[in-house]
């Protein structure tokens, strides 16, 4: 009989060990990635809009625009992550409670096979996304009080397109 709840005992106390020490490796997984339910803003609006130059070297990108209200006054802005690309967010010069970033289209670089490991160690591996989003989702990385904050934002509004007849819209920014 003390044979099965000293087994018994060491089986909970087994079990309690490798529970414990697997919620500790999950947070070392997700680290300073966790997520913030109620960041120190709030937003009023947030919107994304495609642009395409109208020269051949003008490229193509997306811009994001994020509307704060009530932005308490130690939050440092830093950047976005939307459709597995990282960003800047900056205060826009037209309106002071606006935000903007924006990304660039890079043409996609081919990836080089050879039997020569000195041609293919030219290869860049891509680093892995660090979010799972959806196409409408983004992620605004920030600082307050001396910490760095994520926060999630849930659905962005696509607006129309825009043509630009003269070329890249961001260089003069």
């Amino acid at each position: 009989m003390k044979y099965i709840k000293k087994t018994i005992a060491l089986l909970a106390i087994s079990f309690l060990f490798m529970s414990l020490s697997n919620c500790g490796g999950a947070q070392a997984i997700n680290g300073k990635m966790d997520l913030i339910q109620n960041p120190p803003f709030k937003i009023t609006d947030a919107y994304f809009q495609k642009w395409v130059a109208g020269v051949k070297e003008g490229g193509s990108g997306t811009n994001i625009y994020i509307v704060f209200e009530e932005v308490k006054p130690n939050v440092v802005f830093q950047d976005v992550y939307f459709q597995k690309q990282i960003s800047s967010l900056k205060k826009s010069s037209e309106n002071t409670s606006s935000y903007v970033s924006h990304f660039i289209d890079a043409p996609s670089k081919e990836t080089i096979m050879s039997a020569d490991a000195i041609k293919e160690a030219q290869n860049t591996p891509s680093k892995p996304f660090p979010f799972a989003l959806e196409e409408n989702q983004a992620i605004i990385a920030y600082m307050f009080e001396g910490k760095q904050q994520y926060y999630k934002v849930l659905t962005i509004s696509e607006k129309e397109s825009i043509a630009y007849p003269q070329g890249n819209p961001n260089v003069h920014e």
